[in-house]
This record gives C-alpha cells, structure tokens and sequence, in this order.
C-alpha cells in the first residue's frame, strides 16, 4: 500500500536528476479531478486572503512602532532641554517582534566624572605648587 502511494505522487516520467518536492506538487496538481481542483483553488485563495491579512497587520504595527519611535525621541529631546537626570524605557511591537529601547540621561556620566576629577588634580597641584613657593 505504501509503495503503491509513493508510485502516485512521484511523477510518471523518471528523471536522472533526484525528485524534489516541486515534482510532488506538481504531478499531484496534474492528476486532480475537476471537485478537487477547486478545492484546492478554494484552499489556496483562502490561504491567500490570511497572507494578505497578516501582511497588512504587520505593516500596521511597524508604522504605529515607527510614529511611537519618533514620539519618545520628540520627548527625550524636550526632557534634554528641561531636566538633567531622567530615564525613559519603552517597548513596540514592530512587524518583525518586539523592541526595546532604553533611553537616559544622568548629570553624571562618565565624562563628567573624568573632567570633575580633572579640575581638582589641577587645583591641588596649584595649591602645592603656591604653598611650596612660599
């Protein structure tokens, strides 16, 4: 029985070339009657249309995540020129999956740190060099 249906889907003709799924398909579309044709034409359009869907769907969420993007870097702006320590996190559901973004500003990074500790290696080196001159 097995071998009887391996002998329907592979195509009359043998090939010197291996078969591949594209020959199943194929031969399979070929040896349908005229009620299973449009069953599957039926199947296939309905395949289609969800296709068609889930595509529109994803482009809607990458444009409602791209406007919601723009929105937060609009707010960090704004945040930059009022406040000098703040965090945002946010999350958006893109086409492809979800992305985070974290966004922050701290009065004291790193480099203001590294100035900071500048400006007073300079003062205590002024301040010794003054009292050994004296």
């Amino acid at each position: 029985m097995i071998e009887d249906e391996k002998n329907e889907l592979a195509p009359k003709k043998q090939s010197l070339f291996p078969l591949t799924p594209d020959d199943i398909v194929d031969n399979a579309l070929q040896n349908l009657d005229e009620k299973q044709a449009r069953q599957v034409t039926r199947k296939a359009a309905d395949a289609i249309v969800l296709l068609a869907v889930e595509k529109r769907k994803a482009e809607y969420r990458n444009s409602a995540a791209q406007e919601e993007m723009r929105n937060l870097i609009s707010n960090a702006n704004l945040l930059d020129k009022t406040v000098s320590d703040y965090k945002i996190n946010s999350t958006f559901e893109t086409a492809s999956g979800t992305t985070n973004v974290e966004i922050r500003k701290n009065k004291f990074n790193l480099t203001n740190l590294i100035l900071i500790g500048l400006g007073v290696l300079i003062v205590i080196a002024l301040l010794v060099f003054w009292l050994t001159r004296s």
